[in-house]
């Protein structure tokens, strides 16, 4: 059996207001709301998590590597089928990720990409 040690622990709480959710990690407290609100939504948080990943990765990985990277900065953009019928689910039916990185070869922006994907 694996022995597993914690990563993270996140925790969302209801406010009583439809669609609005206050979010605890560590000692920091926001708001999400579901798609329309005021406030940051539920999926930009999820697809900010895979951005803010992906450059903190990238970076330890040029690092550690010894790799020149001045700057980088990662897109993610998920889209919505509006004729397919996924019953009741909420899926997006494509993600894209774009890479733009600065001061790196394209060979080692390439392999690092490929890494960061691998993990």
């Amino acid at each position: 059996m694996a022995n597993l040690t914690l990563a993270y622990k996140v925790r969302g709480y209801s406010t009583g207001t439809l669609g609005r959710a206050i979010c605890n990690a560590r000692t920091h407290h926001f708001v999400a709301d579901d798609g329309g609100g005021d406030e940051v939504g539920a999926g930009e948080l999820f697809f900010s998590g895979i951005s803010a990943c992906a450059v903190n990765m990238v970076e330890r990985l040029a690092n550690t590597d010894s790799i020149d990277l001045d700057w980088m900065d990662v897109g993610v953009e998920s889209y919505r089928d509006s004729d397919a019928d996924h019953g009741d689910l909420t899926l997006y039916d494509a993600v894209r990720i774009k890479f733009e990185m600065w001061g790196v070869d394209d060979e080692d922006a390439h392999n690092l990409v490929e890494t960061w994907k691998k993990r």
